[in-house]
């Protein structure tokens, strides 16, 4: 069995995988799409239909194309999270327009639930946060900027803190367009579960004041499947046309140890036979301790077990034309926690990584 996580990076893997496990204890939500939308219906974990939840239409009597319903712990908030639409208003400009409504019976602390929507070092009341993926090209597709490299090009919310029952906030933001013949996206907010294809429709009246505004270059992120073996042992990423695979060195080796077990065997066999499938000319191995012990220890052992891997490789892949670069970094790039032992474990690991 295996947990999948997408992402655009390991630091991203983390973010994510932490807000899906608060996601999972603190929130009772659903995405669900209204009877009648062409939009095709979606749930995520106590999945409801939209029927009797008033989620038809907004307080402005806006229907949604996608809802998500989170009763949020903190503050105990009741909102609601409608998708209005995704529509290109140029070749390059693409405008996401969601809207919050308070469904509780007392005013709702929205901004503790949308202080969340702010990406890493940025203000927490723009949808600045808040990406869309193009599953179709694998990228990540981050709110445009403005001229100065931090100012979302999207609404503010400064000042709409607390929310009243029954009222509704309205929200845009602005993205880099993806390829013309995309015509589905996912939406992917920090508060509430993925929106899966969301269609892209084209403005019936593009606004030139957010078309013609001057913006910082696009940021377009490979988006990466990160996939983890809940029994341990192997785990995966994936760009659009880089596979990287991480093998436990608990399972490849003994402790302190650079020689493969008979465990490690089955595992490489199964990464050669990918190898072998795919067409890259170039594997890279890159050995990672963790933090126990010093470098004089870590670094020389991190090279040889990524030495050791390269060996077998060599002998288990069946074409030729390929070439190995092998890497030992010691205890510098942890993945995870070294101050427990799961974190640990994680962290001790050789990775491999290769073009599809």
């Amino acid at each position: 069995m295996s947990r999948l996580i997408t992402t655009s990076g390991f630091l991203r893997v983390f973010r994510l995988t932490l807000a899906a496990t608060l996601g999972t204890v603190l929130l009772s939500s659903c995405v669900a799409t209204p009877s009648g939308s062409d939009a095709p219906g979606q749930s995520t974990g106590n999945a409801e239909s939209n029927e009797g939840n008033g989620a038809s239409e907004n307080g402005n009597g806006r229907s949604p194309i996608a809802t998500a319903l989170t009763n949020a712990a903190v503050g105990g908030e009741n909102l609601r999270f409608d998708i209005y639409s995704l529509e290109r208003h140029s070749p390059e400009v693409l405008v996401l327009t969601m809207g919050v409504t308070n469904i509780g019976q007392s005013e709702a602390r929205v901004f503790h639930t949308l202080s969340e929507f702010g990406d890493y070092g940025e203000e927490a009341t723009s949808p600045s946060g808040v990406s869309l993926i193009d599953m179709q090209n694998h990228k990540r597709h981050m709110p445009l900027k403005l001229t100065d490299g931090k100012t979302c090009h999207c609404s503010n919310w400064k000042g709409q803190e607390n929310l009243p029952p029954g009222e509704s906030i309205e929200i845009w933001a602005a993205y880099p367009a993806p390829p013309e013949n995309v015509e589905l996206m996912a939406v992917m907010t920090p508060v509430t579960p993925d929106f899966l294809d969301i269609p892209i429709t084209e403005a019936e009246a593009p606004d030139s004041s957010i078309v013609d505004m001057p913006v910082d270059k696009p940021r377009i992120l490979d988006f990466w499947a990160f996939q983890d073996d809940i029994n341990g042992g192997t785990s995966r990423s994936e760009t659009g046309d880089t596979t990287s695979i991480m093998l436990s060195s608990d399972v490849l080796f003994e402790l302190n140890e650079s020689t493969l077990t008979d465990a490690a065997d089955e595992r490489l066999r199964a990464v050669a036979e990918e190898i072998d499938a795919s067409s890259a000319t170039t594997v890279q191995i890159d050995g990672h301790t963790d933090n126990t012990g010093n470098d004089s220890i870590n670094n020389p052992l991190s090279l040889d077990r990524a030495k050791a891997v390269e060996k077998r490789l060599k002998e288990l892949i069946t074409r030729d034309g390929i070439t190995f670069e092998v890497t030992g970094h010691g205890s510098t790039k942890p993945i995870a926690d070294n101050e427990t032992e799961e974190g640990r474990a994680k962290n001790r690991r050789v990775t491999i990584t290769f073009a599809k």
